[in-house]
C-alpha cells in the first residue's frame, strides 16, 4: 500500500524536472556580439607635401554584449604586406574595450592599412570586425641642381697634397627634406673609365658650412705621385621616391 502511495509522487516529480529542463532548452542562447565597435584613424590626409616617415596612432573602441569572465581579445594592424602590428587590447567589466598602438608610415608612400579585432568567451563563442583603409602618399617632385663650383684646373703640388673643393647647391620644389642624395662622378676623358662616385653632404661637418641649406659639399685631394689627367665630372641629385635632376656635367683639369 506504501509502494502505491510513493509512485504517483515519483511520477510528479520527474514530470517537474523534464519541465524545469524543457524550460531551460528553450530559452535562447547568450550571444557574444559586438554593442558598437570603431577604429581611427577613419582617414589618412598628410598636411605637408614634406616625404619623411610619420608616426600613426592607431585604435579601437567599442562595447561587448553578453560579455563573461574570460572573455579574451586580439587586435592587430597591417600595412600593406608588412608583419602586422599586434595592439594591446583593454576589455573592462562592463564590456567596454579599446585596443591601441603606433604605426610608422612614410608620407610618400601609398599602401592599404587593414585592422581587425576579435573576441571569444569560454565557450567558444567569437565575434570580430575587421576595416580597411586605403592611403595615398603625397607627391614628390625631382630636385634641381642650380649651380656647381669648383676649380677647373688644378696643378699637382711638388710635395704635401692640395685639396680641391666641390660644391653643389641643389634645390627642391616642396622641401630640402625631399633631396636623398647628390653625388659626383668622377670619369677620365681619356678612357671614358669611372675613378669613383662621391656623396656630398649637407650636414655642416667635414667641410660643408651650414647644415640643411641646399649647399653640398665634398673635397677631394690630390698631392704629388698624381699624373696629369683630364676629368669628367658628372653629377646627380635624387629625391627620395628616386626621381632624379636633370644631370650637369663638368670638367676638371690636373697639371704639373
Amino acid at each position: 500500500m506504501q509502494h502505491a502511495q510513493i509512485l504517483p509522487l515519483l511520477l510528479f516529480l520527474s514530470f517537474i524536472i523534464l519541465s524545469c529542463e524543457q524550460a531551460v532548452s528553450d530559452q535562447p542562447s547568450q550571444q557574444l556580439t559586438f554593442e558598437s565597435v570603431t577604429f581611427l584613424p577613419s582617414n589618412v590626409e598628410y598636411t605637408s607635401d614634406v616625404i619623411q616617415d610619420t608616426t600613426l596612432n592607431v585604435s579601437f573602441q567599442g562595447e561587448l554584449n553578453q560579455k563573461t569572465t574570460g572573455t579574451q581579445g586580439v587586435a592587430f594592424v597591417t600595412k600593406g604586406s608588412a608583419s602586422p602590428l599586434f595592439l594591446d587590447v583593454e576589455l573592462q567589466e562592463n564590456g567596454t574595450f579599446d585596443a591601441a598602438g603606433q604605426l610608422t608610415l612614410n608620407t610618400g608612400e601609398s599602401t592599404t592599412i587593414r585592422a581587425r579585432i576579435e573576441f571569444v568567451d569560454p565557450n567558444g563563442q567569437q565575434v570580430s570586425y575587421e576595416t580597411s583603409i586605403p592611403i595615398v602618399g603625397v607627391a614628390d617632385e625631382a630636385p634641381v641642381i642650380e649651380s656647381i663650383t669648383h676649380a677647373d684646373s688644378v696643378r699637382i703640388p711638388s710635395s704635401g697634397s692640395t685639396s680641391i673643393v666641390f660644391v653643389a647647391e641643389v634645390s627642391h620644389p616642396i622641401s630640402l627634406q625631399n633631396i636623398a642624395s647628390v653625388t659626383m662622378e668622377l670619369i677620365d676623358a681619356s678612357t671614358n673609365e669611372s675613378r669613383g662616385v662621391f656623396t656630398l653632404g649637407d650636414q655642416g661637418q667635414d667641410g660643408d658650412q651650414q647644415a640643411n641649406d641646399g649647399e653640398y659639399f665634398v673635397g677631394l685631394s690630390i698631392n704629388e705621385d698624381n699624373q696629369p689627367a683630364s676629368y669628367l665630372l658628372r653629377w646627380n641629385a635624387t629625391s627620395v621616391t628616386g626621381l632624379s635632376a636633370p644631370e650637369k656635367t663638368t670638367t676638371l683639369e690636373i697639371f704639373r
